[in-house]
């Protein structure tokens, strides 16, 4: 099979994306009762080590307010939600301000220790949970390693990629990040 053309495969991902404004009817995943359910694909989680070296971050990216909910985040109050609403699975991802503060190895490593978080959260309750990694942008080489790592070894649904980091945009990667989605 021919590889993707670099607009075929942008196309894609293009279209996969949108599928994300899908209603909530129209999503749905299995439940380890045989049912199936709606999936919550935008579902914030906290790890401890993430809340432990990046909590002042965390709040001024919420204007110097975040909600005990938000802040006081476990996987057993995650599932109360999901149950109350009746969602079947939830796809979860770190939102801003991501995991890099200026310091590279740092930004990988607790990359890293959140995605391993991730894995284990959803190994614990299989088809409850499934995560979109975190990556270390701006540091374009750790993300590759990091997306790598996230999808072959830790089987991760997907990369969650912030439009931003900082005061930079994500004009200049596509290249490299098509290249590893979509081949040469």
């Amino acid at each position: 099979m021919a590889p993707l053309s670099r607009r075929r495969c942008l196309i894609g991902l293009a279209g996969l994306a949108g599928g994300t404004g899908l209603p909530s009817n129209r999503l749905t995943a299995q439940t380890s009762a045989g049912g199936t359910g709606p999936i919550d694909v935008h579902h914030h989680i906290l790890p401890p080590v993430y809340l432990t070296e990046a909590r002042d971050r965390i709040i001024a990216q919420g204007q110097g307010y975040l909600p005990s909910t938000v802040l006081e985040w476990t996987r057993e109050r995650a599932v109360a939600e999901l149950d109350a609403n009746g969602v079947a699975t939830a796809i979860v991802s770190i939102s801003t301000p991501g995991v890099s503060f200026g310091n590279v190895p740092a930004a990988r490593a607790l990359a890293r220790r959140c995605n391993e978080y991730a894995a284990r959260l959803v190994g614990d309750d299989r088809g409850r949970f499934g995560f979109f990694a975190v990556v270390p942008m701006p540091d374009v080489d750790g993300t590759l390693r990091e997306i790598a790592y996230a999808l072959d070894v830790l089987h991760a649904d997907g990369i969650g990629v912030l439009t931003s980091y900082g005061d930079r945009w994500l004009t200049g990667v596509s290249d490299h990040l098509d290249t590893l989605v979509c081949g040469p």
